[in-house]
């Protein structure tokens, strides 16, 4: 893709949201306009580049993409969408370390979608977070890996357990270590629940957390100087607990599941 065409399509906010928009179908001129919430005057010029360029036709006064205008916004739209989600969030995605997520799934950090960041309060630094414990609330199922744990979660999952919620718990050997020494009669409740499973995964992995839930995806990673700042990238879209029950599974096939303390 020649330069030109880069700039025709990026350096403008109106022709990449035209183009954008087509891709659903074609429209006429009034549905531009109320959709990109544009005047004639401003949008007529862009269309006209557009047309120059071979990317949009006008037929029958409706405009659709061209041939090429389709292959060019299929490639383009997952760039946007991921320049979006790190753009919203952009000093947390440029402070932490992205090592240990697969590149399969980091190139496909546009399915995160419209992420909330979930920040420490800081007259309650050492509780869990309010926006998540509420979250997780009456939830069906759970996959966790974690390899910073708060034990006040531990009776959260303890009471999930017992309503019936799929839980899957993975932990690294030194979270493992802790919660069956110091809390090994929660440990040893879930252990006993058929729809509990337990594992082990080895140390190392330069991420603090990934839950997925049926309504959330949570995804916690160390800084760049390997310390866990409590904060969490939250999604609530369901392409996003798709991306982050991928990213538990991978986990998962590192680890080994744990029968007894």
């Amino acid at each position: 893709m020649e330069s030109s065409l880069i700039d025709l399509v990026f350096r403008s906010d109106k022709r990449k949201n035209l183009l954008i928009l087509l891709d659903s179908g074609s429209k006429n001129i009034d549905e531009i306009k109320d959709e990109l919430d544009v005047t004639a005057t401003s949008i007529l010029p862009q269309i006209k580049k557009l047309i120059d360029s071979d990317l949009i036709v006008q037929e029958d006064r409706m405009y659709k993409l061209t041939v090429l205008g389709e292959f060019i916004i299929k490639k383009v739209k997952p760039l946007i969408s991921a320049l979006e989600v790190v753009e919203k969030n952009n000093s947390y995605w440029t402070g932490h370390d992205l090592n240990s997520i697969p590149r399969h799934l980091l190139e496909r950090i546009s399915e995160l979608g419209d992420c909330t960041l979930i920040e420490p309060d800081l007259n309650h630094i050492y509780e869990p977070s309010q926006k998540i414990i509420d979250s997780m609330a009456d939830v069906k199922m759970v996959s966790t890996f974690a390899s910073y744990f708060n034990p006040a979660y531990l009776p959260l999952y303890v009471e999930l357990g017992r309503k019936d919620a799929e839980l899957s718990l993975n932990f690294t050997q030194s979270v493992w270590d802790h919660l069956s020494n110091e809390h090994s009669n929660m440990i040893k409740e879930l252990m006993s629940m058929d729809n509990v499973s337990l594992y082990i995964s080895k140390e190392g992995i330069k991420l603090t957390e990934i839950t997925v839930t049926d309504r959330i995806m949570l995804l916690g990673l160390f800084d760049k100087n390997g310390k866990f700042d409590q904060q969490f990238i939250m999604s609530f879209e369901p392409v996003a607990l798709r991306w982050g029950q991928e990213l538990f599974d991978y986990f998962k096939r590192l680890s080994k599941q744990v029968n007894k303390i």
